[in-house]
C-alpha cells in the first residue's frame, strides 16, 4: 500500500512472509504508483537471485568452455568463438536478449544467414544444456534463440586459382600455407589433410581409406607442380591452422572466406568443365551420392551452350 509521510509517498508490502517498507522519493502519487511497481519488482529480483543462489552468477563464458570441455563438437567450435565477444560476460540467465543484439549486429557486419545461424545454434546448445543438465538456469531459455530465414539464401562461394594464390601469400608459416594450398587444389577437408600419414601419400595420389566422414574411401590426384607440397604428417594442429587461415583472409580483406570454401572451390574448377564427368567429382570429393555432387552443375555452362547447339541443330 501507498501511504504519506510529510510530502512523500512510502510503500509498504509484504513479500514472502517479510515486510517491506521503503520511500518512494515523489510527493506525486501518480509518480509514486510508478516507484512502487518499481520497487516491488526489485524487491521479487532479491529474492528470486537469494533462492537460486550462486546459480545466478553464472556467465556465458563458463558454460561455453564447459560444454566446449565435455565434447562438443570441433566442428562448431568456430562459431562457438565468434560468440565470445558478444557474451562472454553475460549472466546466463540474461543471456536471450544479448544474444538478439549479436545477431542485429553480425546481419549489420554483412554475415549470411546461415553463418549467424550456425552461431546461434551454439548458444541455443549451450543454454539447453545449462538447464537440462547442468540445472544452472531455471528456465529452458534456449528455446527463445530465434533463428533467422535461410529461405533464398544459399551460400555458393568459390575463388578463382588467382584469389586461392593471393590468399596462400598471405599465410604465415610454410606448414599452414602447404596445408591451405592443397585444400584448394585436392579437395580434402581440413580434418582429412591434417590426419594424413605417410601411408596415405602413394605419389601421386592421396589415398584416403573409409574413415572419412562419407565412410567412403577414396583417390585424389595431386597435380605434378604441388606434389613436393605432400609431406605428411603436416606439423601443424587444427587450432594453429585456424589462426594462420584468418589472419590471412583478414590481410586480404576477405573474412567471409571459409576454410570449407576451399572445397567449394576445387569442386567449382573441376565442375566447370564439361569433359570431367559429375560421378567423377562425386569420387574425388567423397559425396555420399550424385544429388550433392549435382549443386554444381550449374556452373557446367559450355555443356548447356552445346544442348543449345544441338537443338538449335
Amino acid at each position: 500500500m501507498l501511504y504519506k509521510r510529510g510530502n512523500i509517498w512510502w510503500v509498504k508490502f509484504k513479500a514472502k512472509s517479510r515486510t517491506y517498507q521503503r520511500s518512494t522519493g515523489e510527493t506525486s502519487k501518480r509518480e509514486a504508483q510508478k516507484a512502487e511497481r518499481r520497487i516491488r519488482d526489485e524487491v521479487a529480483k532479491e529474492l528470486h537471485l537469494k533462492r537460486i543462489g550462486p546459480k545466478s552468477k553464472r556467465t556465458y563464458e563458463q558454460a561455453l568452455l564447459k560444454w566446449i570441455d565435455s565434447g562438443a563438437p570441433k566442428s562448431m567450435w568456430s562459431h562457438a568463438r565468434n560468440t565470445r565477444p558478444y557474451l562472454d560476460h553475460v549472466l546466463l540467465h540474461e543471456v536471450v536478449p544479448y544474444a538478439h543484439e549479436m545477431k542485429s549486429s553480425m546481419l549489420k557486419d554483412g554475415l549470411s544467414p546461415q553463418t549467424i545461424n550456425r552461431r546461434l545454434a551454439v548458444v541455443r546448445r549451450v543454454l539447453n544444456m545449462a538447464f537440462k543438465e547442468w540445472e544452472w538456469i531455471e528456465q529452458p531459455l534456449g528455446q527463445k534463440i530465434k533463428l533467422l530465414s535461410e529461405k533464398g539464401f544459399s551460400r555458393e562461394f568459390y575463388l578463382s586459382q588467382e584469389e586461392v594464390e593471393s590468399l596462400v601469400n598471405y599465410v604465415d608459416g610454410e606448414e599452414a600455407r602447404k596445408v591451405i594450398k592443397l585444400a584448394a587444389y585436392t579437395g580434402l577437408r581440413r580434418g582429412e589433410l591434417l590426419g594424413l600419414k605417410p601411408e596415405n601419400w602413394q605419389k601421386p595420389y592421396i589415398v584416403l581409406s573409409s574413415q572419412t566422414k562419407s565412410k567412403k574411401p577414396r583417390t585424389v590426384p595431386v597435380i605434378k607442380e604441388l606434389q613436393e607440397l605432400v609431406t605428411p604428417p603436416f606439423q601443424i594442429d587444427e587450432h594453429e591452422l585456424r589462426i594462420a587461415f584468418e589472419d590471412a583472409r583478414d590481410k586480404l580483406e576477405r573474412p567471409d572466406i571459409r576454410f570449407h570454401d576451399l572445397r567449394h572451390t576445387y569442386a567449382s574448377w573441376l565442375a566447370k568443365n564439361p569433359e570431367i564427368p559429375l560421378t567423377t567429382i562425386r569420387d574425388l570429393l567423397g559425396h555420399s551420392n550424385l544429388t550433392v555432387t549435382s549443386k554444381y552443375s550449374h556452373l557446367r555452362s559450355d555443356s548447356f551452350d552445346a544442348v543449345s547447339k544441338a537443338l538449335k541443330g
